[in-house]
């Protein structure tokens, strides 16, 4: 559409046909959800767009968002591959190397024309819950080769001029464990763009298709500019996050190696490039993303994040690059194995993403409230099969994994059970409707105490689920995640992280009988069996009725200085079980005698806990040797920690200066933390739920006058060291 069509439209109609169009998403997702009967469906793995004809994603829904925006690469790939796209037509992707995070992720996508003219796409998705791979569920994480995993689509057509291409439906549903449910969801697919089409057309019919596809252009124009405004008021420079992949070290291996994950971001002017060269080499095994993959957790991420400031489209992503070399952990290319990526090596990419932008807005005071730990940490896969009470096949991924615990924020604590980045609409599964269908039956689902990160304020803690099988002989599992052995929700400004991740299995126990005989069952010590911490990577796990699997998930990270929190919310939390005793005393510094702040008590202990900072502080670094010159900072503050003027004497000299105390650190000539002492923490430190393997190390940095806690890191002991930022 012209620029001069598109000036036509009047404000009112403009809002009205917006509105519409948003309307017009959530019943096409309505119906698809409405229409499907699968419980990863219902647990909202899934999502619905509306695209321009250039296949930009013009409305957005809420739930899982990486597979939005690789709709749109999948999109502009019917675009680039058919010259003969026509009405009535539907196309099919699953293929990562393409446009997917990995096989399960299947996408329909429709061309929608008005009156002969090509207007738009209708795009939707959903996790299947099979779709064949050496491992029930086709998340295969032993994988070695793509051969190994679940069927792959290449693009084309599932619907041709409205005839159903019932070879390729056939192919489809023939390489699957439960093919009426993936039949189904297909159907649910059909339905959700059926109905969505015909509201396009209601709505053209009303309006006209030039305005139509006008509110789109113009709507993604305006987020764009939006953004790019926002872009400009921050500083220019490099910054820089790398995080870390904890996987098996070879198969049936119970060690892990680090995969190392390093985003490098460069902000010049209204532009940002993120780039993830620095990470490490593509590799048979669990957790390889590909590029369609990372670039939509990218996309993911400033969706989430700037359109909290900005109305999200794609006018989000069109100052955006994403930089990476073929053949990084990152960006995976076949045959290497990616069905465990989809949850892994592209989480962690954005979390070093999440960490970049979080150093850069932090210099704003009207951008700086953006500032968060990583969102998401590592989906913990629960994936189960075999034959159900019914004595029928059964394939089930247990959603429950996405009720962790939020980041905390400058002003406010992390949600408790918050949901998940990626599936900001997101809930997770009811626990009646799985036992109806599944041989599982819960003994718990509970928030846990002191898995949030904590902090001034403390990331929200998040869930344990417990199952054990019922009315089957036995039911095989894949059980695999990351951040078993580190946690990858760190905290920031001094924030500690949350807990890692964990799944545990007591085998040879007889819950059942226990619970027979009229016996609680709340801790998994309380029935008699042989208990185990599982790897992070279990396939062809097997679980026998009255055998309990445990799955313990990672959560948010604080924010600030844990003994800066308000005594009275460190109360509160004792209150509600949120926080332990041990935890509020040892780790937040309060002590609480009768439901009641000791005041004096909690000052004690507080100066208790800054003369062992004190005395553990190895001093500042100080300047290079030559020194190099000054870093150029026009911003007054970065976040918790630092200040470029003190508070108190706005005409003191330029440099670093303590956010807490005022006192003159000096000037930043490289790495800020040469300024700050550095106090090495053990595991206990950091929280009752955080491993620390020997060959990780977690260092505090404190400002070497009042000991403030300024940042808190957890990486290899031989990691290469980095710059938090750079400015120019």
């Amino acid at each position: 559409m012209t620029t001069e069509v598109a000036a036509t439209i009047d404000p009112v109609t403009f809002e009205v046909i917006r509105h519409k169009l948003w309307s017009i998403n959530e019943e096409g997702s309505a119906t698809m959800i409405h229409v499907s009967g699968s419980p990863v469906v219902h647990a909202t793995d899934y999502n619905f767009g509306l695209y321009t004809a250039e296949g930009e994603m013009a409305v957005i829904g809420v739930y899982l968002l990486v597979p939005v925006y690789t709709g749109s690469m999948a999109i502009r790939e019917f675009l680039r591959r058919f010259d003969d796209i026509a009405d009535g037509d539907v196309f099919i992707i699953n293929d990562p190397y393409i446009a997917a995070e990995h096989q399960n992720d299947v996408q329909f996508c429709a061309p929608f024309h008005h009156d002969g003219r090509f207007v738009a796409w209708i795009g939707c998705m959903a996790h299947q819950v099979d779709l064949g791979g050496t491992d029930v569920g086709s998340w295969c994480p032993t994988a070695s080769d793509t051969f190994q995993e679940g069927l792959r689509i290449p693009p084309g057509r599932i619907v041709r001029r409205g005839t159903l291409n019932q070879e390729l439906w056939d192919m489809i549903t023939n390489n699957t464990r439960m093919p009426f449910t993936v039949a189904n969801d297909m159907t649910a697919f059909l339905s959700g763009l059926r109905v969505a089409t015909e509201r396009l057309h209601e709505l053209c019919d009303r309006y006209g298709a030039d305005a139509v596809a006008g509110v789109m252009s113009q709507s993604i124009d305006a987020s764009e500019r939006a953004l790019r405004e926002i872009l400009t008021t921050l500083p220019d420079g490099e910054f820089e996050h790398i995080a870390w992949l904890d996987r098996p070290a070879g198969a049936d291996s119970r060690e892990s190696e680090l995969l190392t994950i390093s985003c490098r971001m460069t902000k010049a002017g209204d532009r940002l490039v993120f780039d993830f060269d620095g990470s490490d080499p593509e590799s048979a095994g669990y957790g390889m993303a590909t590029r369609a993959g990372t670039v939509g957790a990218v996309a993911t991420l400033m969706l989430c994040l700037f359109g909290s400031e900005v109305p999200w489209n794609h006018g989000l992503m069109r100052p955006v690059e994403v930089v990476a070399q073929d053949g990084r952990c990152v960006t995976a290319v076949s045959p290497m194995p990616v069905s465990g990526g989809a949850a892994a090596a592209n989480w962690v990419a954005m979390n070093a993403a999440a960490g970049a932008i979080t150093k850069m807005v932090s210099f704003s005071e009207r951008y700086g409230g953006l500032a968060f730990g990583p969102g998401d940490g590592s989906w913990q896969l629960a994936q189960f099969g075999g034959l159900n009470q019914y004595d029928e096949p059964f394939a089930a991924m247990y959603l429950d994994s996405l009720l962790w615990g939020g980041p905390a924020f400058c002003d406010r604590d992390g949600v408790d059970s918050g949901g998940a980045m990626v599936i900001l609409g997101g809930g997770t599964q009811d626990v009646e409707q799985q036992e109806v269908g599944q041989p599982l039956l819960y003994l718990w689902r509970r928030e846990v105490p002191d898995s949030g990160g904590a902090g001034r304020h403390r990331g929200g803690n998040g869930i344990e689920f417990a199952m054990t099988p019922i009315d089957t002989d036995e039911v095989s599992g894949v059980m695999a995640t990351h951040g078993t052995k580190l946690p990858n929700r760190t905290g920031i400004f001094g924030g500690l992280p949350g807990s890692c991740a964990r799944f545990e299995i007591v085998r040879g126990a007889d819950a059942l009988s226990e619970l027979g005989r009229g016996t609680t069952i709340e801790r998994l010590d309380a029935v008699r069996g042989d208990y185990e911490e599982l790897p992070g990577v279990n396939a062809g796990l097997v679980i026998r009725p009255g055998e309990i699997v445990n799955v313990r998930l990672q959560n948010g990270g604080g924010y600030g200085d844990p003994i800066l929190r308000d005594p009275d919310a460190v109360r509160e939390d004792l209150r509600t079980g949120a926080v332990s005793d041990d935890v509020a005393r040892r780790i937040y510094g309060v002590v609480v005698s009768d439901g009641t702040v000791d005041a004096d008590g909690t000052e004690r202990r507080r100066d208790e806990i800054r003369s062992a900072r004190r005395a553990a502080m190895v001093a500042p670094a100080g300047s290079p040797d030559p020194p190099t010159p000054p870093m150029p900072i026009a911003a007054d503050r970065w976040g918790e920690s630092l200040r470029f003027r003190p508070a108190n004497d706005p005409t003191a000299p330029p440099g670093a200066y303590c956010a807490h105390c005022d006192a003159e650190l000096g000037a930043v000539r490289g790495d800020w933390r040469a300024l700050a002492g550095t106090v090495a923490l053990a595991a206990r430190d950091l929280g009752p739920l955080v491993q620390l393997p020997d060959e990780l190390v977690a260092r505090q940095y404190v400002c070497p006058h009042c000991v403030a806690a300024l940042w808190v890191e957890i990486l290899p002991a031989d990691a290469p060291p980095w710059r938090d930022f750079e400015l120019r």
